[in-house]
């Protein structure tokens, strides 16, 4: 029978970084004598959870228990919420912890949590919430801060620890740590009995200043997301998944499937040559289907140089982290040329005398089409796959003629290929690349859980005076304009005159106070938010100076609504940009205000709420948006999107049917995204109806969600 006694001479008093490994050493040994281990530790977090498994594996496999006990990170906001749930905070509880798991990269990460997840769906993991009371008896902000554990065995033998080693990513990891061990068999202090008798009265909510909850049947739900068909793999001896750094480069991801649909388009393409698009809906995995694809492409042509172009600095960092989970690290081009040039030189030449080999780079757009960059390509030498993100991007006419005829494997990817009012710039690129080969849009994701539900809410907003005589004013000119030149093409004036009317609307004076009035109103709390404002002006109403709406939603937002808000534009740097992503996805910051920079490509699954206070005729823009928010993400069960729109100025109850018709069209033309907005939301009928009144007015009745 195993038994914990069997560690005599092997257990040590103390474990230290650097010294000792602790699952090698400890936790493994431990876990395979005991049948029941028991854990308090610091905070409820993914990467917390990964690491409080350390070796459970091998209790999943002897059908052993565990009981955890763990602290989640209380604001403001969350106590008051809980305050008001005294009878049953479970509901407030699950959303405070829920936002504090975050996606997991690590593959060892995620083979631990797939094993808590075994435990708990066999009813062998047990979870309970400790939460700080303040000397009133109320709840208070702090966290349960104390690490200690317990191991036992089926003789009732115990092992006991307690230290520095807190349950976070840092803990044993990045910093140094050391934690204290104590035996029952040679126990003359009774240390054991000590840490049994407090962890009890934790267990049984006996532990002054706390309360603790049971949290079992939430953290079933919670850590459904991180199981695997297989079981956990032990780490008792080496075990057979490899590291992220030790992957073979070019190799798929352990431990993660292909969905039907992704493994639809990869044979589509494969079928086609190796040439074709996917348009397949914002959120669906188009880059994990991409880099997946190129793997197989590489064990079928050996030497493989693969170029992603990307339109933006942001999303090609994403594409970088990805490869990762491939292998691959790639030669990063969309910086300053003196940071990659001479890397790419070396690397191309190196593939030329290795035999079995993949070259990843990944490029901006811009980089893409210097003369720099194309001079170093060598797709008549070695086979070439090229992977256009947002492939649209790259119909313009100064990026097209950048497409080098020699690249044998092209493959776009987009949930719009197509160029808005450019059907040149969209035949070019379908003549590069090839047709649309697979489609998954929006309406077959959500319906198979692939990205979340929303509601959708359409907020309607009035010129003022100024405003009303400003548009009918420039509409005017519109109408004595001459709509083309000798070209065919728009004229330049047209252009400045739609430019002007654009953001007029977008920045329409009632936007702001609207804002403020549904986030001042709003039941539920505002976090993880986007919101997207037009690129124009505004008047500063203290002084009466004109500012960017972006800069004036930011400050009434953090000035007059109490949140956490920075602005993500072109005007910050990458790094800065990076930066305030990372906060926000950490919950340091509860919105980001925009202008377009959040259009395309970023990948934020925990954001839920959307404030769309402009929107440009281009239907991709606001399908790139919405695809934005409905990324699916344990910390939220719907997307909530809030779309500000303008209602057609009254001149002044005029029969002119001129006049009439520019209203009609204004709305008409906003009347399209609705109904795309409508057409999937889960109120999509009731968010139409609240229009009735204006379709009527302008007879468009007759158009309705599909």
């Amino acid at each position: 029978m195993a038994s914990l006694t069997q560690l005599t001479g092997q257990l040590r008093v103390s474990y230290r970084s650097g010294r000792d490994d602790l699952v090698r050493d400890f936790y493994v040994p431990c876990l395979g004598q005991a049948i029941l281990y028991q854990r308090a530790v610091g905070y409820f977090t993914s990467s917390g959870l990964a690491l409080a498994a350390r070796g459970v594996a091998d209790l999943v496999a002897r059908r052993g228990k565990m009981q955890l006990v763990a602290s989640p990170h209380l604001e403001e906001a969350d106590i008051a919420a809980l305050e008001l749930a005294k009878g049953n905070p479970t509901a407030v509880l699950r959303q405070v912890v829920a936002r504090s798991l975050g996606e997991i990269e690590d593959l060892l990460s995620r083979e631990r949590l797939n094993a808590l997840a075994w435990l708990i769906a066999d009813g062998a993991l047990e979870v309970r919430l400790a939460l700080r009371l303040n000397d009133r008896g109320q709840l208070a902000r702090g966290i349960y801060h104390e690490k200690i554990g317990l191991f036992t065995d089926a003789e009732g033998n115990h092992v006991a620890f307690a230290g520095s080693a807190n349950e976070t990513s840092g803990g044993l990891v990045d910093n140094f740590e050391s934690i204290k061990v104590f035996w029952s068999w040679d126990d003359t202090q009774g240390r054991v009995a000590e840490e049994i008798t407090n962890f009890d009265a934790l267990w049984h909510d006996q532990t002054p200043g706390l309360r603790v909850l049971d949290f079992t049947e939430v953290s079933r739900e919670l850590l459904q997301r991180f199981r695997m068909t297989q079981q956990p793999k032990t780490e008792a001896a080496p075990v057979d998944w490899i590291a992220p750094r030790d992957i073979k480069p070019g190799t798929p991801p352990l431990n993660l499937e292909l969905r039907d649909y992704q493994k639809d388009a990869i044979r589509e393409w494969l079928k086609h040559d190796g040439r074709g698009i996917l348009a397949m809906a914002t959120g669906t995995g188009k880059t994990f289907t991409a880099l997946y694809l190129a793997c197989r492409l590489h064990q079928r042509v050996q030497q493989l140089v693969v170029v992603v172009s990307c339109p933006y600095i942001n999303l090609a960092l994403q594409w970088v982290e990805e490869m990762k989970r491939f292998g691959l690290n790639p030669v990063c081009c969309f910086r300053s040329k003196d940071e990659w040039e001479e890397h790419l030189q070396r690397e191309t030449t190196a593939l030329f005398s290795t035999g079995n080999r993949i070259l990843p780079i990944v490029v901006v757009n811009r980089t893409f089409g210097s003369l720099n960059f194309q001079s170093m390509l060598r797709p008549d030498k070695i086979p070439h796959l090229l992977i256009a993100d947002e492939v649209h991007n790259l119909g313009a006419t100064d990026l097209r003629k950048n497409l080098d005829p020699r690249i044998q494997y092209r493959l776009g990817l987009s949930a719009t290929p197509k160029r808005h009012g450019d059907e040149e710039g969209t035949q070019a690129l379908f003549d590069y690349f090839g047709d649309v080969i697979f489609e998954f849009p929006l309406k077959d994701a959500i319906a198979g859980g692939y990205l979340c539900r929303y509601f959708y809410y359409p907020v309607l907003v009035r010129l003022n005076d100024s405003e009303a005589q400003e548009y009918w004013s420039i509409t005017s000119d519109i109408a004595r304009t001459t709509p083309q030149d000798d070209d065919g093409e728009m004229s330049e004036r047209m252009k400045q005159l739609l430019i002007r009317r654009a953001r007029l609307l977008a920045t329409a004076a009632d936007k702001l106070p609207t804002l403020k009035r549904i986030v001042v109103e709003s039941t539920f709390p505002i976090r993880k938010a986007l919101i997207y404002c037009g690129d124009g002006r505004v008047e500063n109403l203290s002084d009466g100076t004109m500012e960017r709406q972006v800069l004036a939603a930011c400050k009434l937002l953090g000035e007059e609504c109490g949140l956490r808000v920075r602005k993500f534009t072109c005007d910050e740097p990458d790094r800065e940009r990076q930066t305030v992503l990372e906060q926000l996805k950490s919950g340091n910051l509860d919105a980001l205000v925009a202008i377009r920079c959040l259009d395309e490509g970023i990948d934020m699954p925990d954001v839920q709420l959307g404030f769309i206070l402009a929107s440009s005729t281009n239907p991709r823009q606001f399908i790139q948006r919405r695809g934005r928010l409905l990324r699916n993400a344990v910390t939220k069960d719907f997307a909530h999107i809030w779309d500000f729109i303008v209602e057609p100025p009254d001149f002044g109850g005029t029969n002119d049917d001129s006049a009439f018709n520019i209203e009609r069209r204004l709305f008409q033309r906003e009347l399209r995204r609705i109904l795309e907005f409508c057409e999937t939301a889960e109120n999509g009928p009731a968010a139409l109806h609240t229009l009735y009144l204006l379709r009527k007015r302008y007879n468009l009745l007759a158009e309705s969600i599909g």
